[in-house]
């Protein structure tokens, strides 16, 4: 629309600027100043027209016809004004011709055209003529309206490829955003969903869920590469059909590979449920094989994912650490090794942190963490006091108080256990809740001085559950207190060291335990 609209103030400046110059060679010569002032009046018309066309105002298909016309009908009237020297201004029917045939199509063209005819035909009316002079005329009008039909057919060839083009394009970039195998979104589409997505408004809520193939390997080693597409291809098609029932925006993907994604509008109460669903969709058992998945999910917004990459590696992250928990992985192997040899370290430290996990995952239940997320909890409060692993035993036995120097070296030990833990990767999820295992509710512990919800949820419920166990224990420098006067301890620091609803949870635990 935009060109046909410059193309048509283009035609009509042409148009209007050809007849000024024409004007003084070509003057009127019936009216007397009457006709002067007509020819000038429509000089101007055509010029400003033209301007108007081109500097912002904006007429439809029907506007620039109708415009046509009117040129058609000021160009007659400079010819009847011309008298004699009509002759001089026939060629701007030719300009006006191509350009209407050019812009239209041609069941709106071949009205304009008829007209053209018509006025032409009329000629002798303000004009005398010879038969030479009319074949003359004939034949420039044989030849404006072949090259309107030309132009025309032109027109309709440029704007065909184009569509062509379009269509090309839109094919191209459809498959650049598609996975070829299944039909879902690959990797990019979803790195561009998510990018339009982020920052997240306050009302909105959103799941991002990751999954990966258990079994998908050895499938595809024992029936071929051929039968692995087809039961990709099925479990995508399984999994599409899945989403149908549920009954706000969602789209699939696969990543590649043997790996899957979800996002889809959900809120605390749907994620859950509708992340299971997908799961057992990614699922498929028969004679000799079993695929399942695992998976890793955030809820969307989350102080952990500010930007699309972030919200990947949360829902990445969290995915390892349960499928690290379906078998005798390498995570849980290595657990189970740095929590023996903690164990034959000191007896009395191997005792802690086996309370304190016992405690921590009945803490999490209360709260109502999912059973799927406990993996990375029950690991990082089996092992969040690896890192003393390398403090000197004259500072961890020491009967008195530490020294400020010898706090500072002590502090350093959820440092020290992340580092541990990180050289693992199915143990990254624990080792971000050992580092953050100290921090405080106000934002005054160590190391990185988080508060509130930027403490993730599992080093919370490590740290009141490890304060618990620590002060019903006896230690080199003082002997244990009472479950009463501990709980009372803990309830006092709620708000300021512990979090108030982890330490409402430890208190339900504790009382059910008949601690109390």
């Amino acid at each position: 629309m935009n060109n046909a609209r410059r193309l048509g103030g283009v035609a009509w400046l042409m148009w209007g600027a050809a007849a000024f110059v024409m004007l003084p060679l070509a003057p009127p010569q019936r009216l007397g100043g009457l006709g002067w002032l007509l020819a000038a009046a429509i000089v101007l018309h055509a010029i400003a027209t033209g301007y108007l066309w081109l500097s912002g105002h904006r007429p439809g298909f029907d506007g620039l016809l109708t415009g046509s016309y009117v040129a058609l009908a000021e160009i007659a009237a400079l010819q009847a004004l011309a008298g004699s020297g009509a002759d001089a201004y026939q060629e701007l029917y030719l300009l006006i011709a191509v350009y209407t045939a050019a812009v239209h199509p041609p069941r709106r063209a071949a009205p304009f055209l008829g007209a053209l005819c018509l006025i032409v035909a009329l000629h002798p009316l303000y004009h005398r003529w010879t038969w030479a002079h009319a074949a003359d005329l004939g034949v420039r009008l044989i030849i404006w309206l072949a090259m309107a039909a030309l132009a025309q057919a032109l027109l309709a060839t440029l704007r065909a490829q184009r569509q062509a083009l379009k269509v090309e394009t839109e094919h191209a970039n459809q498959l650049a955003r598609e996975d070829s195998l299944t039909g879902l979104g690959n990797r990019r589409r979803l790195m561009a969903d998510l990018g339009e997505q982020f920052p997240f408004d306050e009302d909105r809520m959103a799941v991002l869920a990751v999954f990966d193939l258990n079994g998908f390997k050895a499938y595809n080693d024992s029936y071929g590469h051929g039968a692995g597409d087809a039961l990709l291809r099925r479990l995508a098609a399984k999994l599409a059909a899945s989403l149908e029932s549920h009954p706000h925006q969602n789209c699939a993907y696969r990543m590649g590979g043997d790996e899957f994604c979800l996002v889809a509008d959900a809120d605390a109460e749907t994620a859950a449920p509708l992340v299971r669903q997908t799961a057992d969709a990614l699922s498929e058992h028969g004679e000799g094989f079993s695929v399942t998945c695992s998976y890793g999910w955030v809820l969307l917004p989350d102080p952990e994912a500010s930007h699309a990459s972030a919200a990947l590696r949360v829902a990445d992250r969290r995915m390892y650490a349960q499928k690290s928990l379906g078998r005798a992985s390498a995570g849980q192997q290595s657990t189970d090794v740095l929590v023996r040899l903690l164990a034959e370290r000191s007896s009395e430290m191997g005792v802690h942190m086996e309370g304190v996990a016992s405690l921590c995952e009945q803490v999490a239940l209360r709260l109502g963490l999912e059973v799927d997320s406990l993996g990375p909890l029950r690991q990082a409060a089996s092992l969040h006091d690896i890192g003393k692993a390398a403090i000197p035993d004259a500072i961890l036995a020491k009967p008195g108080p530490l020294t400020e120097s010898e706090w500072t070296f002590m502090r350093n030990h959820t440092l020290i256990g992340e580092r541990i833990l990180s050289a693992a990767p199915a143990l990254q999820e624990a080792a971000r809740l050992v580092r953050a295992s100290h921090e405080h509710f106000d934002g005054k512990g160590y190391p990185d001085r988080l508060s509130r919800d930027e403490i993730p949820l599992g080093a919370r419920i490590v740290a009141v559950c490890d304060a618990f166990d620590a002060m019903t224990s006896d230690r080199p420098y003082r002997p244990a207190m009472s479950v009463e006067a501990t709980l009372d301890e803990i309830q006092r620091c709620a708000g300021t060291q512990f979090d108030p609803r982890a330490v409402q949870a430890l208190a339900s635990v504790v009382r059910e335990r008949r601690l109390v």
